[in-house]
């Protein structure tokens, strides 16, 4: 199987952010033709299709979601690379910032927006699986943490950015994905995807136990998000998810607001005690960027 190359991952963020093929070609300054032709051999490596190709929108499909937040990461690190290569990293200074992977666009975004103002300053965002974040930020491994709905705040300094609803992914062949709006008791009796290591408190919000104590079914055992969607897209279970990290279209799911479901909190922490100076003003700068997209 052929590797993947950066320059077709800089394509897939390109039509990803604009929406279009031939938006995305013009802030490429290469022509639409050639820039298809891109995406196609990129869909080919990875085996999959990863855009719904519409008439006047191309949409990201689950995989192309995936691999969305795999390509921020693998771009910003080869940059890093380049940096040091090139000696320009050893006068700046590096602060490592973690996020879940659905949330990756947004972090860096404003990652972008601090280093802009200071000169020297470079911000490393690293994708995590939402369960592990806190512990890191705890033993010195990042700077800064992102983080979704965390329960575990020992050692930590936690302001809060944002809070969503959050909805229910179901199967398009669903016997309720006909209905506009659910109740958790629509849900009671099926099965939830279930992450790996976590707590009674995490379970219990993940899949809406929190606020409906009765017994729910546990679904598959899930590490990733790519192993939530495809478990719902297979109809092997439903899931909850916050909706503005979600793909705008998602073939095979349909996705329902859900009465009476928790939902999903966006925080930004650093380390109660010790925490580095540049990580103290990272975290001024997002909570002035979170306060301003929602304004």
């Amino acid at each position: 199987m052929p590797d993947l190359e950066l320059r077709h991952l800089r394509y897939l963020i390109a039509v990803a952010e604009t929406g279009s093929i031939t938006r995305a070609a013009q802030r490429l300054t290469m022509t639409q033709p050639a820039l298809s032709r891109a995406v196609r051999t990129l869909e080919r490596t990875v085996g999959v299709p990863l855009f719904v190709r519409g008439s006047r929108t191309t949409e990201l499909t689950p995989a192309g979601a995936a691999l969305l937040t795999e390509a921020y990461a693998l771009v910003d690190r080869s940059r890093a690379a380049l940096d040091r290569v090139r000696g320009t990293a050893s006068t700046a200074e590096t602060l490592t910032v973690t996020a879940p992977v659905c949330d990756i666009p947004a972090v860096t975004a404003a990652s972008r927006s601090f280093e802009a103002g200071r000169q020297g300053v470079r911000v490393e965002v690293v994708p995590r699986e939402w369960l592990s974040e806190a512990e890191e930020l705890r033993r010195g491994a990042a700077h800064v943490s992102f983080l979704r709905d965390s329960h575990d705040r020992e050692g930590l300094d936690v302001h809060r950015l944002a809070h969503e609803p959050r909805m229910v992914l179901l199967p398009a062949g669903h016997p309720l994905a006909g209905r506009e709006r659910l109740t958790l008791l629509d849900l009671r009796e099926e099965p939830v995807t279930h992450w790996a290591g976590m707590t009674p408190e995490e379970a219990d919000h993940w899949t809406g136990a929190d606020t409906d104590p009765r017994p729910r079914r546990h679904g598959p055992l899930v590490r990733n998000a790519t192993d939530v969607l495809a478990a719902v897209v297979l109809g092997r279970a439903v899931a909850f998810a916050h909706g503005s990290t979600l793909p705008p279209v998602l073939p095979g799911l349909r996705v329902r607001p859900v009465e009476g479901l928790s939902g999903s909190s966006l925080d930004v922490a650093v380390p109660a005690h010790g925490a580095h100076p540049l990580a103290e003003e990272f975290l001024a700068h997002a909570r002035e960027h979170w306060a301003g997209a929602c304004r």
